[in-house]
Formats: structure tokens, sequence, C-alpha cells
């Protein structure tokens, strides 16, 4: 058991030397860098890059809108001022006897209007003919 755990001990020593001997030799080598692009290393593109990023962080902060949903709503938008043109141009362009019908219809229900509000008057007439109208009954029925 001892020469299996000494084994071991041995092997992992072997290792960390290997290690320290590959890390030496490594910092003696020339590391490969990566190569800079000139153009986002200029100065004006990073300010450039800086103000993009601002002036977008401002909007959706101000709007807490996508531009999505800013398209989806200004489609709807135009949507309804078309149809609202329609329907300006189509009341426009009826003909004259469509408009004198369209006059008729109004005056009916004005009229009719008018009639339901006079049925209505005041309750006491109402019961008052409701009354009648049982004592007309009421008569006709012992005259039988």
């Amino acid at each position: 058991m001892q020469t299996h755990q000494t084994e071991q001990q041995d092997r992992s020593s072997e290792l960390q030397a290997a290690l320290l001997l590959s890390e030496e030799e490594s910092s003696n080598l020339i590391r490969p860098q990566k190569p800079l692009n000139p153009l986002t290393a200029s100065r004006s593109h990073q300010e450039l890059h800086k103000e993009l990023r601002m002036t977008h962080k401002r909007r959706v902060s101000q709007e807490g809108k996508s531009e999505l949903q800013r398209a989806l709503e200004k489609r709807k938008w135009e949507q309804r001022m078309k149809e609202s043109r329609d329907q300006e141009e189509a009341r426009r362009s009826r003909s004259p006897l469509h408009q004198e019908l369209v006059k008729r219809q109004q005056r009916l229900e004005k009229l009719e209007k008018d009639e339901g509000q006079q049925r209505e008057g005041p309750e006491f007439l109402r019961v008052k003919e409701r009354l009648r109208r049982t004592a007309v009954l009421n008569a006709g029925e012992k005259r039988v």
C-alpha cells in the first residue's frame, strides 16, 4: 500500500516538473498576437461607435419600444388613415338619389323618436288609459 502511495507521489512530482519545464520553455517563445484592425483602432471610429450606442440607448429608453413595434404601429396608423380617407371619399361620391334616401331615413328615425317620447308622456296618463281598457273589457264580459 505504501508502495502504491509513493508511486503516485512520484508520478505527480514528475508531472509538476514537466509542467514547470513547459512553462519555462513557453515563456521564452514569442506568442502570436491578433493583428489590429486599423478601422476599429482609429479614434474617429471609436467616437462614432460610442455615439451610435448612446443614441440607440436613449431612443430605446425613451420610447420603450423596439423598431418592430414602432413599424407595426405606423402601419396600423396608416391603415386607419386610409380607411377614414376612403370613407370620406365614399361620402362625397354618393349619388343624389342615395343622399335623398339617407335624408329620408334620418327624418323618419327622428319622427319615430319624437312619437316614442310623446307616447311615453306622463305616467298617470298611461295608467288612466290602461284602466279605461280594463273597464271596457270587464263591461264586455258582464254583458255576455
